[in-house]
């Protein structure tokens, strides 16, 4: 893709392999730690909705699934920066846990919402890490404020 930039985080989770994979997956997990609501199955080409508000009802695609190593969601229904990018984790059990690579492909510029979704993407990753390592919750309504 030309003109095509990523947003890449890479962070150590003190967790099974299994354990981060369902994080990164399973609906009811991702409600944990990213959206307020989702929907699908953690199959290769389904279709996840990715629910943040009633104006944000956001769809993705999955189109690389190697469980539990691997999931990538093809963001089809989003607003104009998001749709067409391809959100991804790869995961790698280590001695300690579970290294956990996340990537944020295919953006068209690099203008402020490129900045700020890459900022989000690392708070959301440190609530996913908290929940998966020590139960952590935080509610919906404050994980802008964590």
């Amino acid at each position: 893709m030309e003109n095509s930039f990523s947003i890449l985080h890479d962070l150590k989770v003190g967790a099974t392999i299994e354990n981060t994979f369902r994080m990164v997956s399973v609906p009811e997990f991702l409600n944990e730690w990213w959206t307020h609501y989702s929907q699908g199955k953690p199959e290769l080409g389904s279709e996840y909705v990715f629910e943040f508000s009633e104006e944000y009802k956001w769809k993705g695609k999955v189109t690389k699934l190697n469980p539990p190593f691997e999931i990538e969601y093809l963001m089809t229904e989003a607003d104009q920066d998001w749709t067409g990018t391809r959100v991804g984790f790869i995961l790698k059990e280590t001695q300690n846990g579970t290294k956990l690579s996340f990537y944020h492909n295919d953006w068209k510029l690099t203008n402020e919402h490129f900045k700020q979704t890459s900022f989000c993407w690392a708070m959301y990753l440190r609530i996913l890490r908290k929940f998966v390592e020590e139960g952590f919750h935080i509610p919906y309504s404050e994980r802008d404020n964590f």
